[in-house]
């Protein structure tokens, strides 16, 4: 059985080198440029005083720019990958479907700024986010739906060109992303991708932040096994690449230093408490709540340096190994380079070919 699926698997390979050709290293000006463009747009949402994502997907409603920073660079990578993947079928616009929308409020900067003609279906779990966001943002070429991606079946990916995951996988435990992985690939068709992204641990002194909403915190080596291991992805193929800033990467690991790590433990140990005793989990959430309605009545922070944080980032596509110490985020994008029907033709007509070996003899 082993040997059968390296067999299908090597087969998939030979059609990623057919039919894929290597991304061009990003501009980093190009990136810069599309940082800015998606934080202007974020600038523009305000902050709602509605409702509060406690697990940290309404990053709109956050007062550390350092943090909406690095989610807008996110979303500009992304927007890199898909501009790419865009130009090979440039008669055809993109269909997208993101996993794990959260509020909506990047989700709606990134269909602002995105070819009108492309089309974006932003979903989550949660039915009061989706609400939310369907009532602030839907737009022409952005609608949202509720969708646990547990129920994920074939049908709902049908025409989709690109499945986004973006900052979730460090919300999900191993089993549960790869199972997730699984259920993405059997639904995609040939030649989709599915991009994701989260943040990267190789700088920091500890290997796991204690975030409470957090599962598994990955590094450039961690997340490229994770997604290299045929028992935990089956994408053929997949790059893994790096979001960098000297200064972004510094700045967060001296904050965790200097008393978040701290932080997110007492907030964990409060939740554990939370999910033990029902009531007390109840009382947490409505105080939380009640904290969360005075918190978005305090006035914004000025002098965040915007320009100066822009100058030093990049999105690193060559040789992103050597970027342990200013690397803040992994972009990685993984494609179904065939189907299980090309695999198993491929992998026939491999079987057939003599070896150089065989020949000589």
């Amino acid at each position: 059985m082993a040997s059968g699926r390296c067999c299908v698997r090597g087969a998939a390979l030979i059609v990623s080198t057919l039919v894929h050709t290597p991304p061009k290293q990003s501009d980093g000006a190009a990136f810069r440029n599309d940082v800015r463009r998606i934080w202007d747009e974020f600038q523009r949402l305000g902050r709602s005083r509605e409702f509060g994502n406690l697990e940290g997907g309404s990053v709109e409603q956050q007062r550390d720019k350092r943090l909406q920073l690095h989610h807008c660079a996110n979303y500009a990578a992304v927007l890199s990958v898909l501009t790419e993947r865009q130009a090979q079928t440039p008669a055809t616009p993109l269909r997208l479907l993101e996993l794990g929308c959260g509020s909506g409020g990047l989700t709606s900067v990134l269909a602002r700024v995105m070819p009108a003609s492309w089309r974006i279906e932003a979903t989550d779990y949660s039915e009061r986010l989706v609400a939310g966001a369907r009532e602030r943002y839907e737009c022409a070429n952005l609608c949202f739906r509720h969708l646990d991606v547990r129920s994920l079946v074939p049908e709902r990916l049908s025409g989709i060109d690109a499945v986004l995951l973006l900052e979730v996988i460090e919300h999900l435990p191993a089993d549960e992303a790869e199972g997730l992985l699984r259920r993405v690939y059997d639904a995609l068709g040939a030649g989709g991708m599915m991009v994701l992204t989260t943040l990267d641990r190789a700088a920091f002194p500890r290997p796991f932040s204690e975030y409470a909403p957090h599962f598994v915190e990955y590094t450039h080596r961690s997340l490229s096994g994770f997604l290299g291991d045929p028992r935990r992805s089956p994408f053929e193929a997949f790059e893994v690449h790096r979001l960098v800033s000297e200064r972004i990467t510094a700045e967060s690991v001296r904050a965790e230093q200097n008393g978040g790590y701290l932080a997110n433990r007492f907030q964990r140990k409060v939740l554990d408490i939370g999910r033990r005793y029902p009531r007390l989990g109840a009382c947490r959430e409505w105080l939380e709540s009640r904290l969360f309605r005075l918190y978005s009545l305090l006035p914004e922070r000025d002098g965040f340096d915007f320009d100066g944080y822009l100058r030093t980032l990049d999105f690193i596509r060559s040789q992103p190994e050597l970027h342990d110490h200013d690397s803040f985020g992994l972009v990685a994008v993984l494609r179904k380079t065939a189907s299980a029907r090309d695999m198993t033709r491929l992998s026939d007509n491999r079987d057939r070919v003599p070896s150089h070996r065989a020949a000589r003899a």
